[in-house]
């Protein structure tokens, strides 16, 4: 199995882990150790833009919503939120590493 298909396998389980977390509790570490995975290997340089900025809006457009909706859905987006930041963290890590690299 290749590592592409490790980072896919790993942001579907995250995605179904967020989701069980509206009705399970779910300890955010699991989700964060899913999203660096993701972070690591299925973000290429060429998407770390693209990818940064979605991210961005996903958790600040997650945390607006999670208070009109109700208790189910405000775990779930807050596990999306663990999940996907933790993604988001490594990528920008590996982003200003290259903008340094190139100096």
């Amino acid at each position: 199995m290749g590592m592409d298909m490790v980072g896919r396998i790993a942001f579907y389980v995250g995605l179904v882990i967020s989701i069980i977390a509206g009705w399970v509790d779910v300890a955010a570490l699991w989700l964060a150790i899913l999203g660096i995975i993701v972070g690591l290997l299925n973000v290429t340089a060429k998407e770390n833009s693209r990818f940064l900025l979605a991210t961005l809006v996903l958790v600040s457009a997650g945390i607006a919503l999670s208070t009109v909706f109700g208790a189910v859905m405000q775990s779930i987006l807050g596990a999306y939120i663990a999940f996907t930041a933790a993604a988001a963290f490594i990528v920008a890590l590996k982003e200003v590493y290259s903008i340094q690299k190139g100096k």
